[in-house]
C-alpha cells in the first residue's frame, strides 16, 4: 500500500512487502542507510520472533522484516528473500481458484491475529507470492 493512502487495498493490489533476512540488525542498518527507511517494532509483536516494520518518513508501514529461523520452515530455512503480498477479497476462494489453475498452496490459508487471513502461493511456473485479506483497518486496526 502506498505511504499516502491508508485505505484498504483493492482486490489484486500489492499491499505489503516482507523481507526475510539472515541477519536482522545488519539488514535493518543496510536498508535504512540505502533507502532512508524508518524501522520500528511491529505494533502486533509475535513473541516467537522479532518483526520490524519499515516506512519512508515514518508514515504507514510499507512492509516488514524478520530474521529467518529454520524452525519456521520445518527445519529447512530458505535463503533470504522478499515476499510480496497481494490483497484479495477472499483468501480461501482465491487460493482455491489459484490451485484450480495449477498453483501450489505452500502455506495456509490461515489467520494472522489482528491483521487478517493469508496464504503463500507458488504459481504454475514457480514464482512465489502471498495473498491476504486484511481485517478492516489492516495491521493497525
Amino acid at each position: 500500500m502506498d505511504e499516502g493512502n491508508q485505505g484498504m487495498p483493492k482486490h489484486g493490489q500489492f499491499c505489503w512487502t516482507e523481507i526475510a533476512v539472515g541477519d536482522l540488525p545488519a539488514a535493518r542498518t543496510f536498508f535504512s542507510n540505502v533507502f532512508g527507511w524508518h524501522m520500528h517494532e511491529s505494533h502486533d509483536p509475535n513473541p516467537a520472533m522479532e518483526y520490524q516494520e519499515y516506512s519512508v518518513g515514518g508514515g504507514y508501514p510499507m512492509g516488514g522484516m524478520y530474521q529467518i529461523d529454520p524452525k519456521f520452515f520445518g527445519g529447512n530455512a530458505p535463503p533470504p528473500h522478499f515476499n510480496n503480498y497481494i490483497a484479495v477479497d477472499d483468501v480461501d476462494a482465491t487460493a482455491a481458484r489459484a490451485a484450480e489453475l495449477g498453483a501450489t498452496i505452500l502455506n495456509g490459508p490461515m489467520d494472522i491475529p489482528n491483521v487478517g487471513r493469508f496464504a503463500v502461493v507458488k504459481d504454475p511456473v514457480g514464482a512465489m507470492f502471498a495473498i491476504i485479506t486484511l481485517n478492516e483497518g489492516g495491521a493497525n486496526g
